[in-house]
């Protein structure tokens, strides 16, 4: 702090010193240094005009001549001094006016500025660099504190430390700090609440307590299958060994188009719940081949209908991600409403279709594979698009 204001005074006094020796050294010179000196200068040359004209030394046109010189230069020496005068009073008005706006701005600044804030230099590239060491990551937190203890409502300082604090695992630290980040009212920014329910999840032991499942149930309501929340829900779910939610959670984030590692960690999180699951419960294990689809389908949707009628009962929808194959099991874990689950029917056939946009409805260049009608008790149905003519369900 004291560094700052020393700066700001020796800034203040170096231009006070630029002002003043601009006045001073640029200050008009007087042409004349006395109006009665220069009155008598004029009179004696009038005089010395008049003498000569009367010993004959110049004629009387040429001392008319003389004498209309004298008053034009008379003239000309007049408002000589006069624009001086003017540039001098306009450059002091210049310089008054540079002197005026720098201590206004000083005033203003030290107003509503706050030169005892801590700086934040470099702060960003800490707490978001992966090699940053745990000195430097305490250093910024001891900075980042200062600065918000000053400056309550700097946002930015809040998402930094609690970047900070996430970064060196003091997690109920880091879930206070996102807290900070956002105003009550404001347009919820969705990395932020990420950020803060993971935050908040770890601080509470790898679970969702009472805290983080506030912040996860917000941000559902506005953004109701974001992957790292159904990662959340998938990890609580599986600490509570509830894995019907697990199948729930994992199949809706894997119906995105997410990063590899994490539809790794949903696919392996789907297989370990189904395999705790009831061998004998009602399901249809379906193989998939899409080797030689045609490149503008980018959709899988594999779903299973009742023999008589209704919407589809249970439904898998998967981003066409390169694979050759998808094996994906239809069960009560993906109803499509669960008031009809797939154990509500007897008999059902299952639909493959590859498509454009992965709706629920057939657009043109859809492609479509149909199974018998089969009994849900864990039979497995093979479909390829590889051969054979194209199939439309009619149903």
């Amino acid at each position: 702090m004291i560094a700052i204001y020393l700066g700001m005074g020796v800034a203040l006094l170096a231009t006070s010193a630029w002002v003043f020796f601009g006045v001073a050294y640029f200050r008009p010179k007087a042409r004349w240094s006395d109006d009665d000196a220069r009155k008598a200068l004029y009179r004696d040359r009038l005089n010395e005009i008049e003498t000569e004209m009367k010993s004959r030394v110049i004629e009387t046109v040429d001392s008319a001549e003389l004498r209309e010189e004298l008053g034009v230069a008379l003239l000309a020496d007049l408002e000589g001094r006069d624009a001086d005068g003017d540039e001098g009073s306009s450059r002091l008005i210049g310089l008054s006016l540079a002197f005026v706006v720098v201590a206004a701005s000083v005033a203003l600044y030290l107003h509503w500025g706050d030169p005892s804030a801590v700086s934040i230099r470099n702060v960003g590239s800490v707490v978001t660099n992966t090699n940053s060491t745990r000195g430097e990551l305490d250093e910024a937190v001891k900075r980042l504190n200062v600065r918000v203890k000053n400056r309550p409502q700097d946002r930015t300082s809040w998402y930094y430390l609690a970047l900070a604090y996430f970064k060196a695992e003091r997690f109920s630290d880091a879930a206070e700090a996102f807290a900070m980040v956002q105003a009550p009212g404001d347009t919820p920014l969705i990395d932020v609440e990420v950020h803060w329910a993971q935050a908040a999840f770890l601080a509470a032991g790898g679970i969702l307590d009472t805290d983080a499942q506030g912040i996860v149930d917000r941000i559902q309501t506005y953004r109701t299958d974001h992957p790292s929340v159904l990662e959340l829900l998938t990890l609580d779910a599986v600490q509570r060994r509830q894995h019907e939610r697990v199948v729930n959670y994992s199949d809706r984030a894997l119906r995105q188009e997410i990063v590899g590692v994490q539809r790794d960690f949903f696919e392996r999180a789907l297989v370990a719940a189904r395999s705790q699951l009831s061998s004998a419960r009602p399901h249809v294990n379906v193989f998939v081949d899409v080797r030689t689809i045609p490149k503008e389908l980018s959709w899988l949707l594999v779903y299973a209908r009742s023999e008589s009628a209704g919407p589809p009962l249970a439904v898998v929808r998967r981003p066409l991600d390169g694979r050759d194959s998808f094996n994906v099991t239809l069960d009560d874990g993906v109803s499509m409403d669960p008031s009809r689950p797939i154990s509500s029917v007897n008999h059902v056939y299952v639909v493959a279709r590859v498509s454009v946009t992965g709706s629920a409805n057939t657009h043109p260049g859809d492609m479509e594979r149909l199974s018998e009608i089969l009994i849900p008790d864990g039979a497995t149905v093979q479909l390829s698009f590889t051969d054979g003519p194209d199939v439309v369900e009619s149903k």
